[in-house]
């Protein structure tokens, strides 16, 4: 047997309730309706408070632009209620803590929003927990660095923080609250691995969401952000409802590890590979020349009496010639050959798919490019010309081994200097064609 209860019978309801109640223009936060605790707590008459909005009597609520956001996230919220702390209004000029749980209801054709409104102001413990929550709101949404983001799951619509969108270049009421309008933004070579991630939490199998990765910012140049989030919303089943995380500007700091990485690996005056990232890289190509049975040269290179440049003329004269015979080197060979300062004056070029005759033929050309373009020093542009040493081993030919390669090529270096200096030689097994080469 059914039962219906009359009108009255719920404003009997909606009077009688302990908490303050509210029912909300979403358009503009104008206080419709409200029971008799609403505008007792607020030391208010009821016609007096259905003169306010939300925006006059909730602290932080600073304009409408500012309740827009507000309702976004009420509506992303729909079919829950949304849940805020915050802080009421009361006509003798305090504020007081309040949760708030707010939903939509319709009524005639329209959304509304109904909102309950507990009083936390009534014992002491009441209050230290709204304090800790307040706090922790007020950082997250207003002075916290990082972004927040809130994901309705069953809507597919995400609420983004003014700073999230601040961080990502866009005005308070631009950024489409939708997931895609977050993932297109996600680079290309980032997004599979990030959305990867994501399912991984959502799924049980990963406690929290975490990813690094680029985002587009609104400008079109890209930032980097580390992204934290978690699920904090299930249905009874125990599917997520929803997720929030926070998004962090990392970009300065992956900015320092680049420079840093580049600085570990990379020579500072030549910029050069240095002798730790040489081995790696000659390792590689070592490894490339076996596999695809291909020649692969190794050139050592020593600048011939630099000591003497650097007594005669002081040390930034010998910084100019090793950037100098850098520049010659690089401008001469190939985007496929390698040159990396293996000591002091000392360098190391690797000449893929090459043999000896064409290695040899190349550093003769490059000593004839060094002997027309000296260096010019002082306001006098006094010419400095100085002359190099080459010792030359080849794959497969003389080792396969890379420590071997370079004593191989280090004994042919160490006779060409023996030999008078300004000389190239090769490793004794096939010196036979190239006894001596200037």
């Amino acid at each position: 047997m059914s039962t219906c209860f009359s009108e009255g019978f719920y404003k009997a309801i909606f009077e009688g309730c302990s908490d303050a109640i509210y029912i909300i223009d979403p358009q503009n936060s104008r206080i419709l309706d409200a029971n008799t605790r609403a505008w007792q707590d607020l030391g208010l008459s009821r016609e007096h408070l259905l003169q306010h909005s939300v925006i006059s009597l909730q602290q932080g609520v600073e304009n409408e632009e500012h309740w827009a956001q507000i309702a976004q996230m009420v509506f992303a919220s729909h079919p829950h209620a949304f849940t805020f702390i915050g802080r009421h209004f009361h006509q003798r000029g305090v504020f007081f803590p309040v949760e708030v749980y707010t939903s939509i209801i319709e009524f005639e054709g329209r959304q509304l929003f109904l909102s309950v409104a507990r009083n936390l102001d009534k014992t002491s413990s009441q209050r230290e927990e709204f304090r800790t929550k307040d706090a922790r709101l007020t950082y997250a949404l207003n002075e916290a660095v990082d972004g927040l983001w809130d994901w309705n799951i069953a809507s597919g619509e995400v609420f983004f923080s003014p700073q999230l969108k601040r961080m990502l270049g866009y005005l308070p009421h631009e950024m489409s609250p939708l997931v895609e309008t977050w993932t297109d933004a996600v680079h290309e070579s980032d997004r599979e691995r990030v959305i990867a991630a994501l399912d991984e939490h959502l799924c049980g199998r990963a406690n929290s969401f975490t990813a690094e990765y680029l985002i587009r910012k609104r400008d079109g140049n890209y930032i980097w952000v580390r992204d934290r989030g978690r699920i904090c919303q299930r249905d009874d089943d125990g599917n997520p409802l929803r997720v929030v995380g926070m998004v962090h500007d990392i970009t300065l700091s992956k900015d320092l590890e680049e420079r840093l990485r580049e600085q570990a690996s990379h020579d500072h005056l030549t910029g050069l590979l240095n002798r730790r990232a040489g081995y790696i890289h000659f390792s590689k190509q070592l490894s490339y020349a076996l596999r695809y049975n291909q020649s692969l040269t190794v050139c050592l290179i020593d600048l011939d009496h630099f000591k003497n440049i650097n007594d005669s003329f002081g040390h930034l004269v010998g910084d100019s010639v090793l950037k100098h015979f850098v520049e010659l080197m690089t401008a001469t060979l190939r985007q496929s050959d390698s040159l990396m300062r293996w000591g002091g004056e000392e360098f190391l070029l690797l000449l893929p798919n090459t043999n000896i005759a064409s290695a040899v033929k190349l550093i003769a050309q490059l000593k004839e490019k060094l002997c027309d373009n000296p260096v010019m020093h002082g306001l006098d542009e006094r010419e400095i010309s100085y002359t190099f040493s080459a010792g030359l081993a080849c794959c497969p030919v003389h080792s396969q081994s890379l420590d071997s390669l370079i004593k191989c090529a280090d004994d042919a270096l160490y006779q060409a200097k023996a030999s008078g200096r300004n000389m190239t030689m090769v490793s004794d097994e096939e010196r036979n064609g190239y006894p001596e080469l200037f």
